[in-house]
This record gives C-alpha cells, structure tokens and sequence, in this order.
C-alpha cells in the first residue's frame, strides 16, 4: 500500500521582489488562509555588490530593503485582521553590517563595514566574539490605505519596523487595507537589539515559514500587534519616538475599552501601571515604539 502524498508547500522566490507597499503591485502568489509557505527574502543592501574595502556611501535609497511579494491571501477584505504566524527564519550566507553616513543615533566619523559569517548557530563577530543567531524579519507589512510607501519606511501598515520580535514564534496582526491584505517581508537581521542604534543590523538573506490566518474583528485595526508568547505589544511608527508611542499607547486603550469593556478614563491608568513604552527602532524616516503588557494579565481580562 502506497504512502499518502504530502503536498508540496508553496514557495515565493526573491525574484518575486518590489520595492515599495502598495496595492498597484500583482500578487506574486494567493493562498488561503492557514496555508503555510516558504518565503525567499533579499538582504537589505542585496541589490548593492559590496565587499572588503567597500562602504555604504552613496547607495540609492529607493533600491534598499527590497521587499519579497505580495503574498495575497483568499478573502481577505478591508476591516479585517490579517495574522501573520510566523514559523522559521532560517539566514543564509554573510551578514552585512556597517554605518550609513547620516543614519544611526550618533554622528559617527567612520564608515566601518564587516561581514559576519555564520557557525553552529554563532554570528562570528570580528575579533572572535561569538554571538547567538536571533533572526528577525525588519520589514514586514501589507498594502497601505493610501499611496504607496518606499520599502523603508514604517507607518501604520507595518512596513520597515525594525522590531525585534518580529521573529519565529510570534504572530504579528495587521489592519487589511485592500483586497488580499497584500503582505509583503524582507529586510532580515541576523540579530537585532532594540532601536538598532548604528543604523544597521546585521543584513541577510532568509528563507522564511510562515502562515496567515484570518480574522473578523468588531473594530478593524489602526495599526499593526503583536503577539508573543508571554505580551501583546501595540506597534506605532511617527516623526518622533514620542508621537509614534503616543499611537500606540491610543491603541492599548482604545483595545482595552473596545475588547475588554473598561471605561476610557481607567483604561488610560491602567495602562501607566501595567504597560511598558518601549523602543524599536530610532533610524529610519519615522520612529518606532511599542507599548507592550503581559499577555495572562490582558487574557484574564473579561472578554466583552
């Protein structure tokens, strides 16, 4: 008696690449909901041949961060959540990691560039230093309400984050927009901290698992969550780190009222003893703050 056949997973090439959010992109693939794939992801500075001596001066923009997709996904509709389960990371080859004239937290005077190999799990830093591999995904998003968003931006769609948790194990919950949701990833680190303070983290091709789900929401998303196995974080991207927390605490609220039925006025005090403001990322056009609280406090909340 023969075997039962195990379906082939589908698989999004990094041929399958744009550079910017929007809906004016065709699908690279439509799947339905909770079906799993393989994406191919290009490292952030992929469209650029660097190596020893080089630097990243003068690299055009508008070609960084290109961005695998969109992936669509079958009835999805605008004021739905599009759930983005994300299974593996898997980095291939070097690390790039060096400083872009004019981006990074301090006014830097030189313009390093290392290569970082990978060994049994270990980012190889220069001088030896060992380091664990933590992939996470820094652009992850779907098509914008409006125009479309360069590929290394952040807003309210998602997009160029640049957070550390977007990673294997978490689901990250985003508004749908258009038709599809059209999802779009690129832009893996090898390892990140938060507010990847030089500018750049360790850039790399990936080869991502993931699976989308669907959901029906009494009050469709602003902006985009995540979820972890111990928090729920509000993700906020503005001009400054204290607009883009100020959007994500409204949203921590406005999710506390409208999910768990607390007046306004305490949702707002409760969230200044129970929820932390942290930074994701502080070198991109727009910043990038999430305020996060534990996942068992919020769950054992009474549903409304």
């Amino acid at each position: 008696m023969g075997g039962a056949t195990i379906p082939e997973l589908i698989r999004v090439p990094r041929s399958a690449k744009v550079f910017s959010y929007s809906a004016e992109h065709a699908p690279a693939v439509t799947v339905s909901p909770g079906e799993t794939l393989i994406v191919e992801t290009t490292s952030a500075f992929g469209e650029f041949p660097l190596g020893p001596g080089d630097d990243l001066r003068g690299l055009a923009i508008e070609r960084c961060d290109p961005l695998t997709g969109p992936i669509a996904v079958r009835g999805a509709q605008p004021g739905d959540v599009l759930e983005v389960h994300i299974d593996q990371i898997r980095v291939e080859g070097l690390g790039l990691q060096g400083v872009i004239p004019g981006i990074g937290i301090l006014d830097w005077p030189r313009l390093p560039l290392e290569f970082h190999p990978v060994e049994d799990g270990m980012i190889v830093f220069p001088g030896g230093l060992r380091l664990d591999v933590r992939p996470n995904l820094g652009c992850l998003g779907v098509a914008p309400a409006g125009e479309a968003v360069p590929s290394v931006l952040p807003g309210d769609h998602g997009g160029n984050m640049d957070t550390r948790f977007v990673c294997a194990g978490s689901v990250v919950e985003f508004p749908v927009f258009h038709p599809g949701g059209l999802l779009f990833l690129g832009d893996c680190h090898q390892l990140q901290g938060d507010g990847e303070l030089c500018g750049v983290a360790p850039e790399t091709d990936a080869v991502v698992t993931l699976r989308c789900e669907l959901r029906r929401a009494a009050r469709p998303l602003r902006r985009p969550r995540i979820r972890t196995d111990r928090r729920l974080m509000f993700i906020g991207s503005a001009k400054t780190l204290e607009e883009a927390g100020a959007l994500a605490t409204a949203d921590i609220v406005e999710a506390l009222v409208g999910e768990k039925g607390i007046d306004e006025d305490l949702a707002y005090l409760l969230v200044t003893v129970k929820a932390d403001l942290e930074v994701c990322q502080v070198v991109n056009g727009l910043r990038t703050a999430r305020v996060c609280i534990d996942r068992e406090f919020y769950d054992g909340l009474p549903d409304v």
